[in-house]
């Protein structure tokens, strides 16, 4: 049986992950045209994402499904309530891209977050060559405040990393 519907959009549904979305998280994560825009470490087994699957769907992690099927994950992550921040990441599969999915879930679980968790500000971390992060990050209304120069190694280079945040009050400004 597929998660729970949690929140709804126009075209998505965001649902709870269960352990038979197993098979589609382990595609998602070894799938190159993703894992190279996010940095995973290296190819997972099925095996060890089944191990992580608890600490990988902590926080407020939810399965983006579009007409009943997946298409990808968004997550609130290391959400701090002594601090009030919280992480944004996402994920939409390569052949559901560039058709707004991403932008709606994202939408919907910064609502989510700012109208139910103790937090003033979300941000992102997002490595230099992922275009479409940083695009989706300015459209969502983040704004660029800073970058980790040579940060993070990957692919036999370093690269800079990123950093974006929006605040509440700018959130319910854009609205």
């Amino acid at each position: 049986m597929p998660g729970v519907e949690y929140l709804r959009g126009e075209s998505v549904t965001l649902r709870t992950i269960e352990e038979e979305d197993i098979d589609f998280l382990h595609e998602m994560i070894n799938n190159p045209e993703l894992w190279q825009g996010f940095g995973a470490p290296g190819p997972r087994s099925k095996l060890e994402v089944e191990n992580r699957f608890e600490e990988q769907n902590t926080g407020v992690a939810l399965l983006i499904c579009r007409d009943e099927e997946p298409v990808g994950r968004v997550r609130l992550v290391d959400v701090d309530k002594n601090w009030g921040n919280a992480e944004l990441t996402c994920y939409v599969a390569p052949e559901s891209q560039q058709q707004g999915l991403a932008t709606e879930a994202c939408r919907l679980v910064i609502d989510y977050g700012f109208d139910h968790l103790p937090i003033n500000k979300i941000t992102a971390r997002i490595f230099y060559p992922n275009q479409s992060s940083r695009g989706l990050a300015d459209k969502l209304g983040f704004v660029h405040e800073g970058t980790l120069r040579n940060h993070v190694f990957h692919e036999g280079q370093y690269l800079d990393l990123h950093c974006y945040g929006i605040l509440e009050e700018d959130w319910r400004s854009n609205e």
